[in-house]
């Protein structure tokens, strides 16, 4: 999973109105990609421990608690 750097750009210009530098986007992004790679991980591990084959929305709110 890759978040694209102009994503990230946009996103950190939506929360206020300063420049965002490339470092600091490309920054984030890679931390937003860990974040959401753990999430899924436990996301994942609560689907099997259901029996399930498929990661449903409510795993992935499982995994935010």
């Amino acid at each position: 999973m890759e978040f694209s750097t102009r994503s990230i750009h946009n996103l950190i210009r939506s929360q206020g109105d300063l420049r965002v530098s490339e470092p600091s986007a490309t920054e984030l992004g890679e931390i937003l990609e860990r974040f959401a790679g753990d999430i899924a991980e436990v996301a994942i591990e609560a689907a099997n421990e259901e029996g399930y084959q498929t990661v449903k929305q409510e795993h992935i709110r499982q995994a935010l608690r």
